[in-house]
């Protein structure tokens, strides 16, 4: 097996495998996002309780008296938050703004909402800082002493360390976090199978094609998945047409390889007689004939090469554009000094449009060397062909010559054929060519009478839009 240099093959096993890993990891770190709030959100709430407690009981340490407000801190209050051993505890008692007792460098709290200003809170509100570049987690508590006018706002604010909060938090993350890498890993595991064996068909189309013998063009017959049938049905394709190919191939050798030995034999005959032959009169009949013989075979030997490369060139080329009166034009230039040496004028009428069809301009040009060379050779001296483009893609031939017979019309297609009534010895093989190449471009072509005599021979493609 041989692989073409300079060629990138990416691995699409490992494509698909990363595309697949980064969408699955992509899902693992946004569930790793949700569930890393969530363990936060779990620790607040349950620490909050404790906080939050804390604070009402030191909302009742705040009392009024004659010189002023008093304050008795409640030693239960700290000692529930000492549950959490690493944590910290920062207190601040403000009355109408001013700080009680506690630390005053707290930062300030954010802004109360519009609702929680006017009435005292039930509940304390929890808010989070950092103090002393430490984030604490604050319980803030308003109250309004209403023993006096006007009514003096109280605000407690309790602010506690994280670290218990923490703890907790990635003890919640942490089975979690292990779990998702193994799922994870397990999923890439599975993935990674899957990929393998959703691409065993076509190891199993590589290996029943690596077995095959270069002879065996059998259509490939496998239980292949629905998704790989198009791949197989193209294979087969490909398949068929090598052995049409080969078939053709191997038939006009054996078809070639018939007509070649006759007129070699025949020269051979030839060339004898006339080493032979002392009257120089038959001396110089022997010699024209081999002359003959020898255009004959040239002719016949062009036609089965140029059949042998339209062949090769219909399986390898696509169809480009052609332009007919371009290329018709052009055609006739190179043959105009040819037919004027038998005697014959080629006239040429372009279409008042270009015409455009889908083709192969070479193939195109054998088809239409073949058909006026024919027209010429038939024609009589001082005889005109003329060719035409007509505004519907066709190309029409008219000649001088003596025609076609309508029982021998269809028979002129045929590889090989010469009519009995032809004057001129070609390879017969002119028509088949052109019929072929015809075919190739989805056209035909018809023959009929021309009048008074002559023959016509039309060829009608399908032009592309312009």
């Amino acid at each position: 097996m041989t692989r073409a240099d300079g060629l990138h093959h990416p691995a699409l096993r490992r494509r698909l495998l990363a595309l697949s890993g980064a969408v699955l990891a992509a899902l693992a770190l946004l569930a790793l996002v949700l569930m890393h709030n969530y363990a936060r959100r779990t620790a607040d709430r349950s620490y909050d309780m404790m906080l939050g407690s804390a604070v009402l009981q030191l909302s009742q340490s705040v009392r009024r008296t004659s010189r002023g407000f008093a304050v008795d801190l409640p030693v239960a209050a700290f000692a529930t938050l000492a549950q959490a051993r690493h944590d910290r505890v920062f207190y601040r008692i403000s009355v109408n703004g001013e700080v009680l007792t506690g630390y005053p460098d707290l930062p300030a709290p954010p802004p109360r909402s519009a609702s929680g200003r006017a009435l005292t809170q039930a509940r304390p509100d929890f808010f989070n800082l950092t103090y002393r570049g430490e984030p604490v987690r604050v319980a803030r508590l308003v109250r309004l002493n209403t023993e006096r006018l006007p009514q003096d706002e109280i605000v407690f604010e309790l602010a506690q360390t994280r670290q218990a909060r923490n703890a907790m938090a990635e003890a919640m993350l942490h089975p979690a976090l292990e779990l998702m890498l193994a799922v994870l890993a397990v999923a890439l595991g599975l993935l990674w199978l899957g990929i393998y064996y959703a691409f065993s068909p076509f190891r199993q189309l590589a290996r029943a094609l690596s077995r095959r013998s270069p002879r065996d063009l059998t259509p490939l017959a496998l239980p292949v998945p629905k998704e790989t049938l198009p791949l197989l049905d193209t294979i087969n394709d490909f398949i068929a047409r090598q052995r049409t190919l080969l078939e053709r191939v191997e038939s006009y050798t054996s078809v070639a390889a018939h007509q070649l030995r006759t007129p070699l034999a025949s020269l051979r005959a030839l060339c004898e007689n006339a080493r032979d032959e002392t009257d120089e009169t038959r001396r110089q009949q022997l010699l024209a004939r081999l002359m003959e013989q020898c255009d004959q075979l040239s002719l016949t030997v062009r036609h089965l090469l140029n059949q042998a490369m339209l062949d090769h060139r219909f399986h390898s080329r696509e169809p480009e554009p052609v332009a007919l009166n371009a290329l018709v034009r052009q055609i006739c230039m190179e043959l105009a000094v040819q037919a004027l040496h038998r005697g014959v004028a080629l006239a040429f009428e372009p279409a008042p449009k270009e015409q455009h069809i889908q083709g192969d301009a070479f193939a195109l040009t054998q088809m239409l060397n073949n058909l006026i060379d024919n027209a010429v050779a038939h024609s009589p001296a001082g005889g005109q062909v003329e060719i035409s483009v007509t505004g519907h893609g066709g190309i029409c031939i008219r000649d001088t010559g003596p025609g076609i017979p309508d029982e021998e019309k269809a028979r002129v297609f045929e590889r090989f054929y010469r009519g009995p009534a032809s004057r001129h010895h070609g390879s017969g093989m002119g028509m088949a060519i052109a019929r072929d190449v015809a075919e190739h471009h989805h056209g035909r072509i018809r023959l009929s009478d021309n009048v008074p005599h002559g023959l016509v021979v039309e060829i009608q493609f399908a032009t592309e839009a312009t």
